[in-house]
């Protein structure tokens, strides 16, 4: 009996907008003869329940089909099910689709922009491994794929994402909003505790956690050799510097060497704590959304989740 594919995603979204890249992924899949359950989410956190749902009844095959949001909310829906029924993540295989506007995600993972091609790689069915990360807000328990931030970069995505509610799209809304988010922002204290040590204390201007490499279309802020299976997590902090001084060192994303920057603190660790120093609490972003605020606890789980790779 064949496993059944578990089909996550808005046919609506971005470059799915007419459904026709939708239908064509799912009929070549189904050609191939692969089983695929289609589940359309209906709104924001939809596809966390549907994952955790999905997982519940046995399934342990997901295709996330959107952009780095939907790998968050499938990732985050399967770590939930697997945090409260003592499920290894290694039980499951994710694939992903890219039907979004943020497609960040499966640049670490080799899989090609064009969804038809993208198809050809689940049914391929070639696997690598991704180190699961949970992230503990006092909103809940999330889990990253990729790429988050504080300070400027969740300010970007914020900003980002409220132009994309008014009905703005394209991959190049991120870097049109970052002068903007870099200057205007406001640089509140914290303290960053990596692996019990602390590394960090005082105004933020920004901060970028990686577990992928690649965020904002291609743009690299943490150390190029970073890998989502090596067991380690990455950080690069950008202390309070003046606006001027931030937007120079910003620049620095689009030839992929901030991280290396002598004004940077670029840290790997296995677990991290970031507590704010005022009533001024900043949001976080994670692959591409906002989940919550800070106080922020951020560690490897140990286990890593199978992925299909191109």
């Amino acid at each position: 009996m064949k496993e059944t594919w578990m089909m996550i995603g808005n046919p609506a979204s971005a470059s799915a907008t007419t459904g026709d890249a939708w239908n064509n992924s799912v009929g070549m899949l189904r050609e191939a003869g692969l089983e695929v359950e289609v589940c359309a989410t209906l709104h924001a956190g939809h596809a966390i329940d549907l994952a955790k749902e999905g997982a519940s009844k046995g399934c342990r095959k997901f295709i996330a089909a959107g952009g780095d949001g939907t790998v968050h909310e499938v990732m985050t829906g399967l770590l939930r099910y697997a945090d409260e029924t003592g499920t290894s993540m290694a039980d499951f295989t994710l694939a992903v689709l890219p039907h979004g506007t943020g497609n960040d995600w499966i640049r670490s993972a080799g899989i090609p922009a064009d969804p038809a091609e993208a198809a050809k790689c689940i049914i391929a069915g070639k696997t690598a491994k991704e180190d699961v990360v949970r992230m503990t807000f006092p909103q809940g328990v999330f889990c990253m794929a990729n790429i988050g931030g504080i300070g400027v970069d969740a300010a970007i995505c914020d900003h980002t994402n409220n132009l994309k509610k008014k009905g703005h799209k394209g991959g190049f809304l991120f870097t049109m909003v970052a002068p903007y988010s870099t200057l205007s922002r406001k640089r509140n204290p914290v303290e960053i505790e990596l692996d019990g040590e602390l590394v960090y204390k005082g105004k933020l201007f920004t901060a970028t956690l990686g577990n992928g490499t690649y965020r904002g279309s291609g743009l690299i802020q943490t150390a190029q050799d970073t890998r989502w299976d090596d067991g380690q997590l990455d950080i690069s902090i950008m202390p309070g510097v003046n606006h001027f001084k931030g937007l120079s060192l910003m620049m620095h994303c689009l030839k992929g060497d901030l991280a290396v920057q002598p004004e940077m603190i670029t840290r790997r660790f296995k677990k991290m704590t970031v507590t704010p120093l005022s009533d001024n609490v900043d949001i976080v972003e994670v692959d591409g959304e906002i989940p919550g605020t800070l106080p922020l606890t951020m560690e490897l789980t140990g286990e890593q989740i199978n992925i299909i790779a191109g």
